[in-house]
């Protein structure tokens, strides 16, 4: 049980810590939800719906999503 409160979630990580091009230093579940948020007309409670299958998916899933949307991005 106890590993389960010291594992750090992907989501916790920040960017630039997760990713080698980012030097963003927001969590990923932040810089996420920002691209949701802009990508859906700030609608706040839409965003938290898009938001919950990044709390179960892998780590894998996760960051297909943020190099496939957010990598361009951030690199600006």
């Amino acid at each position: 049980m106890a590993e389960d409160v010291d594992k750090t979630l992907f989501l916790d990580y920040n960017m630039s810590d997760a990713f080698d091009w980012s030097k963003d230093e927001m969590p990923v579940r932040d810089a996420i939800w920002d691209y949701l948020m802009e990508h859906n007309n700030h609608d706040t409670m839409k965003t938290e719906e898009q938001m919950k299958p990044f709390m179960t998916e892998s780590e894998a899933d996760i960051r297909k999503f943020v190099e496939d949307n957010l990598k361009t991005a951030d690199a600006k």
